[in-house]
């Protein structure tokens, strides 16, 4: 399989079946954000996957607007803390970096073994924390929402059509350049 191809394949789907994930591929998706690169090697990602009672007390924390997200069948914190990593001059705290690049491991990895892997910012972070023991002072950047496609029959309507539809990607020259920067690099003004 080439490279690219679980690269298209993974997306923000939200129909899960609501089937356990097995840990033995659970397993599988930790190895592959380890084996991410990170600066000086310091891997400063942490990844806390719930499964049984703790999957079920980590839902309570899932904002309204990720409904769906109460038929996954794992969900995996991903933490961090800028002091685990460097911290160079100029804002450049590569913990966060790192973590990314572990975060889309794991996901690629889920793609690989069938999986949907959903990435969520909306859930209150006090109490996910408090659902998974995660010390107060790491910081709990987001929950991957992991699961076996399912029926989209318990969507609303706007994600239901949103399962299927064509992927909306900018334009490459809108967030690439060759050899300098150049003005159409900076986001467009919202409406």
């Amino acid at each position: 399989m080439e490279l690219l191809q679980p690269i298209v394949q993974r997306r923000a789907a939200r129909a899960f079946s609501g089937q356990a994930v097995p840990r033995e591929i659970l397993d599988k998706l930790a190895t592959a954000a380890v084996l991410a690169p990170s600066c000086a090697n310091a891997q400063p990602w942490r990844f806390v996957t719930a499964t049984g009672s703790a999957l079920e007390e980590l839902k309570k924390a899932l904002s309204d607007g990720n409904y769906w997200g109460k038929k996954a069948g794992a969900i995996t914190a991903v933490v961090t803390h800028p002091d685990w990593d460097a911290r160079l001059d100029h804002s450049r705290d590569y913990a966060f970096f790192d973590t990314g690049m572990a975060t889309m491991n794991y996901q690629l990895q889920a793609i690989h073994e069938g999986l949907l892997a959903h990435v969520i910012a909306g859930f209150d972070v006090v109490k996910a924390k408090a659902a998974l023991n995660i010390p107060e002072n790491a910081v709990l950047l987001a929950l991957i929402l992991l699961g076996y496609e399912g029926s989209a029959e318990h969507l609303n309507e706007r994600h239901k059509a949103s399962e299927k539809a064509e992927r909306s990607r900018k334009p490459l020259d809108e967030v690439f350049a060759y050899d300098a920067w150049k003005t159409e690099l900076l986001p467009k003004a919202k409406e």
